[in-house]
This record gives structure tokens, C-alpha cells and sequence, in this order.
């Protein structure tokens, strides 16, 4: 006598539940549709991108002022000038600096 009731009450609980569970999820969806659940996405993808640009954008200069660095050590321009190559001007460049 109790089984068959128990039972039902067991199968009208699941779909209770599973009822709630889609409405919920139907719900939730539905809001990130709207346009400012849409805003709020963009937004946190957008600074997400935001971030990456910069950050390249720091390497990228950061790349750029190490390899100066290498350069105007390999042209001699960083190099201090000995007496022997100073130009009588006194400006403080090498020759070899200055022919470049």
C-alpha cells in the first residue's frame, strides 16, 4: 500500500526538482540575452583583451629599447671616446659615431 505512494512521491519530487534545475538554468540564460547581460559579457572579455594588448605592447618596447641598446653598443655610440678619436670639437662623440 505505501510502495505504490512512495514511489509517485519519489517521481513528483524529481520532477519538482528537475523542474526548478530548467527554470533556473532558462532563466540565467535568458538574462545574459538581454542587452545588459550582453554589455556585462563584452565587458569582461573586452578587458581581458585590453590586458593582453598592453601587456604585448610593454614587450614589444621593452624589446625594442634592449635591442637599441645593442645596437648603439655595437656602432660604438655608447662606447666612451678615447683621446685618439675625438673629434677636435670636443663634442664627446667618437668617429666612429659621428661617421655613421
Amino acid at each position: 500500500m505505501f510502495t505504490g505512494t512512495v514511489r509517485r512521491l519519489f517521481w513528483v519530487s524529481m520532477g519538482a526538482t528537475a523542474g526548478v534545475l530548467v527554470f533556473r538554468k532558462v532563466t540565467a540564460t535568458a538574462k545574459e540575452l538581454t542587452p545588459a547581460g550582453l554589455a556585462d559579457r563584452a565587458a569582461i572579455s573586452g578587458g581581458g583583451l585590453l590586458d593582453s594588448v598592453k601587456e604585448f605592447f610593454e614587450d614589444v618596447r621593452e624589446r625594442a629599447h634592449d635591442r637599441e641598446e645593442e645596437l648603439n653598443v655595437a656602432l660604438g655610440i655608447d662606447v666612451p671616446p678615447t683621446s685618439t678619436d675625438r673629434d677636435p670639437e670636443g663634442d664627446g662623440f667618437s668617429k666612429k659615431a659621428r661617421a655613421i
